[in-house]
Formats: C-alpha cells, sequence, structure tokens
C-alpha cells in the first residue's frame, strides 16, 4: 500500500534536485500552472491544471508568504512548488467539501498552511495549520509539501477534524491508526480526481495490482528509506495494496520493521488502508467487467461517501475499526440499497475487521434488514453518537516521571441506533482503561510525548529539533495530575523506536 522500486524514475524526477542556478520560469500563460500527477517520484510526470484560487470555493486556505505569479514553472523551483500545493489543496478541498458537508475548518474559514517549515522527512497538521518540511538526504533536498500524497494526506487530517473533531483527542489506538489511515485514503482519493492518473491506474486498480495510486508518498519514503531502510514500504512511504489483517493492536509490540504490523499508528493504519483499497478495487469491478473512466469516479465519489456516513455514525470505542466497517456496511443498505454489500462484507470478514456473524443475516432477511437500516438513517444523520467519557488515572513512575499521575479523558461514544452495525453488541464493553493505558505505552516507547514545555501549542522555528516536531502529545498540569492532550497529527512512519531519538545524520554530509 507491491512492485519494486523503479530506480529510474527516480533519475527521472527533478523534484528532488537542487537548482545549480536562479530558477528559470517560463510563464507563457497565466490560466495555468504545472503540477505533479501524482507523487514527485511516481514516474507520472507533470499536467497543466487550471490557476488554483485557494480563498475561493467552499473550504478555503491560506499559504503563507508571497505568492508567485501562476505559470508553469520547472520542477525543483519555489515556485513549481507552490503551485503544484495549491493545486493539490484545491483539489482536495473540493473533493470533500460536499461529501462531508464542511464549510470551514477547526481553525476558522480559511486554512493556514506553511509550505516549508523547517527541517526534517516530515508534515503535520496541528489544528491550527497544515506544515510541510524539507530536509538534505545524501546529496538531495527533499520537499513533503511537494507531494500531492502527502498534501492530501495531511489535509486529510484537517478534513477528518472538521467532520469529526471528537476522535481528536481519544486515547486508543484503533482511533489514531484510523486518522492516519483516513489521510492516506484521502490521499488516493485526491488522486483519482485527475484524469490523467484515472487513465493510468484504472486497469490495475480494478484488478487489484500495485500502481502508482497504491503507492504513497514515494519520494518521502525513498528519503526515509535512506535512514533507515526497514523504516518503510520497499517502494513508497505506505502502500495500499497489501494482505494486513486485524490484530488486536493490545496483542502487538511498539515496534516492527515495515513488513510487519506494530502497535504504532502509522503501521497499525495499514490494515483499514488496504482494506479501502481492496474494497475500491472491488467497487470498480462490479461496476463493469472493462470499467470506464466515469464509472472510476462514481465509484470514488460513493466510497468516499459510505465513509463520510460511516464516521459520523461509528462510535469512539477502542475497536474504532469495526465500529467503522460495519457502519460503512449500514451505510451502503441506506445510500445505495446495498450494492456494495458483497464487496464490503467479503473484504472486512476476510480482513477480520468484523465477524461473519454481525454482516451476514439470512438472504430471505437481507430485504427487511435494509428496510429497517432505511427506517433510522432519517434519524441517525440527525445526531451523532450519544457522548460519554470516562477519567483514567495512570502511574507516571513507570515512564520516569517520579509520582505522579497521567490523567487521560477517555471519549466513549454508544450509538443507540439499531441497525446491521448492531451484530457488533454481542461482544463484551471494550477495555477502556486497557486500551488507553496500551496507548499511553505506546507513545511514551516512540518518545511522542512533551513531558518539559507544558505548552499545548507547540512553538516552531526553523531552529526547532526534529525530535520536538515528533511530540504528537503533551502533558499539562491540571488539578488532578499531569492531562495528557494530542498536539498534532503527523505523516512519518512506524520507524522502529530508536530512531526517535534525535533524527541525526541527515545532512548533506550523510
Amino acid at each position: 500500500m507491491v512492485t519494486t522500486l523503479g530506480i529510474a524514475r527516480r533519475t527521472q524526477s527533478m523534484a528532488t534536485r537542487t537548482p545549480k542556478g536562479p530558477a528559470k520560469a517560463a510563464p507563457v500563460s497565466t490560466s495555468t500552472v504545472s503540477a505533479w500527477i501524482d507523487d514527485p517520484e511516481s514516474g507520472l510526470g507533470r499536467v497543466d491544471r487550471p490557476v488554483p484560487d485557494l480563498s475561493k470555493g467552499t473550504l478555503k486556505y491560506r499559504i503563507k508568504g508571497a505568492a508567485p505569479k501562476p505559470g508553469p514553472y520547472a520542477p525543483g523551483t519555489p515556485q513549481f512548488r507552490y503551485w503544484t500545493a495549491a493545486e493539490a489543496l484545491r483539489r482536495g478541498g473540493d473533493f470533500w467539501a460536499p461529501i462531508l458537508g464542511l464549510s470551514s475548518w477547526q481553525p476558522g474559514k480559511a486554512l493556514p498552511v506553511s509550505l516549508d517549515k523547517g527541517v526534517d522527512l516530515n508534515a503535520y497538521y496541528d489544528r491550527s495549520e497544515l506544515a510541510f518540511f524539507h530536509e538534505a538526504v545524501k546529496g538531495k533536498t527533499y520537499y513533503s509539501g511537494e507531494s500531492p500524497d502527502v498534501i492530501c494526506h495531511e489535509m486529510g487530517h484537517a478534513c477528518l477534524d472538521a467532520h469529526r473533531p471528537q476522535l481528536w483527542d481519544a486515547p486508543f489506538i484503533e482511533v489514531g491508526a484510523f486518522h492516519e489511515s483516513f489521510g492516506d485514503m484521502s490521499a488516493i482519493l485526491a488522486a483519482i480526481q485527475l484524469p490523467q492518473l484515472r487513465a493510468k491506474v484504472i486497469a490495475s486498480v480494478a484488478a487489484f495490482k500495485s500502481n502508482e495510486l497504491s503507492r504513497c508518498a514515494e519520494q518521502l519514503g525513498h528519503a526515509i528509506r535512506l535512514v533507515a531502510p526497514d523504516a518503510v514500504d520497499k517502494d513508497c512511504l505506505r502502500n495500499a495494496y497489501n494482505k494486513f489483517k486485524y490484530v488486536d493492536p493490545q496483542t502487538l509490540p511498539d515496534d516492527a520493521p515495515a513488513t510487519s504490523l506494530c502497535a504504532e499508528v502509522h503501521s497499525f493504519s495499514r490494515v483499514f488502508t488496504g482494506a479501502f483499497y481492496e474494497i475500491l478495487s472491488g467497487m470498480l469491478h462490479a461496476k463493469s467487467k472493462k470499467p470506464k473512466d466515469a464509472d472510476f469516479v462514481a465509484v470514488a465519489k460513493d466510497l468516499a461517501a459510505l465513509l463520510s456516513d460511516a464516521t459520523a455514525a461509528a462510535p469512539v470505542q477502542p475497536d474504532y475499526f469495526a465500529q467503522v466497517a460495519a457502519h460503512m456496511i449500514d451505510a451502503d443498505a441506506a445510500r445505495f440499497a446495498g450494492r456494495y454489500r458483497d464487496i464490503l462484507t467479503e473484504v472486512f470478514v476476510e480482513r477480520r475487521l468484523v465477524p461473519a456473524s454481525a454482516v451476514h443475516p439470512l438472504q430471505a432477511q437481507q430485504r427487511k434488514a435494509m428496510a429497517a437500516v432505511k427506517a433510522v438513517t432519517a434519524v441517525a444523520a440527525a445526531s451523532r453518537p450519544q457522548p460519554q467519557s470516562r477519567k483514567i488515572a495512570i502511574p507516571a513512575a513507570q515512564f520516569g516521571l517520579g509520582d505522579k499521575t497521567i490523567v487521560v479523558v477517555a471519549p466513549v461514544e454508544r450509538n443507540p441506533f439499531l441497525t446491521a452495525a448492531a451484530g457488533l453488541s454481542h461482544r463484551t464493553d471494550p477495555p477502556i482503561e486497557d486500551a488507553a493505558q496500551r496507548f499511553v505505552k505506546m507513545l511514551f516507547a516512540h518518545n511522542r510525548v512533551d513531558v518539559e514545555s507544558g505548552k499545548k501549542k507547540m512553538a516552531v522555528t526553523p531552529e526547532t529539533p526534529r525530535e520536538h516536531l515528533r511530540k504528537t502529545h503533551v502533558l499539562t498540569d491540571a488539578a488532578d495530575g499531569m492531562r495528557l492532550s494530542r498536539r498534532l497529527f503527523h505523516c512519518g512512519c512506524a520507524l522502529p523506536c530508536g530512531h526517535y531519538n534525535g533524527f541525526h545524520g541527515y545532512t548533506e554530509e550523510t
């Protein structure tokens, strides 16, 4: 989410080269800009696109700094990086706004964007902006904000946060992993909006194969692989084409090479993303044995709608993957009269995301079940799952913080509507305390908790150490102990724990 990395494609890409002289702009027209069709290292090259207006549309953006004059600039120039990022932002926002019903972001009407925040192989969304970085590795400079995959992944975090803000602070591995999966799914769905990419990959998507669409962030993955060869997939950051099946994250180790699953959220996200890509393939194949371009567009929109419906209705619980999967099956019954039921149930059951008993009613009862789902959907659409929360106290001594107490507030929602997803209700209540404690232990194992500053907002400058940029959570003083809060989501990979203790050796001299 597997083919080998094409070395020749890297030599074709100019995105990682530092221009030897002044940027050579060739703005023969101001009605179009030049942008990457996909990731700079995907090999698909560039395309001319209409000049994106970030101040228009339902979802607006504000890229910090002066905007260069529109035009078809050469890759490797700051002007090209600006417009390829702006094009991806506009395309992604225009896709998600009507599907998720969004009119603004968590930070407000316009989402701020920093295209080069400093030095790191990373990018993040922190509820105040999207931030991207650059890094020199073995003589080449990589800009995370130049990749449409990375841009639309981080934008996906912002979209899901605006759509379902209750997920932000949920201290469960599956919730954090789903947020990361949604970022990758967002990158895939936004890429499908380009006809040049659809033409290239439609046959291989229908055949469920690895391709430029399934491979997310090839260039960033290549750069990280130079530093930590086993930390990412062999041909990208994460590949949606995979065979990972659900395993209780409580039982997984804190870290593992990219070939295996671990409890780290980027690693575990691949379970749901793999199911998503397999469902996309199955939906496309079901649409037509020889699908056409219009089929691809329609299927992508349908799948995004199912994600929107499911994330709106699925209660926030430790088993969030199962909740979303089951509610996608419900949403298909209500929205599409069960058009995609077979592929949804086949994939989710095969990947162990939901039990067969929850999604396979008797054939004679299917029509009645769909009618029941439709009957409650109109009511459910008007309300969210009933919110609850539980305060969990975790001894801080196990993390070297003395006799203090870490306080975690866990949102625990219940959905009162009896639908096909009620097949999950036969199970005992998820172990909220155990799930929250496992989540916190995973964070500390990866050095992702700021235990020093006591500030929810991180002040980032070009000199900010890399390890500080990786602090996704922070401890702040409260009357009942040290309160754990989320600070950001970043696009990093499941690097082994040792790599999180300072990313040394990335400089030009490496």
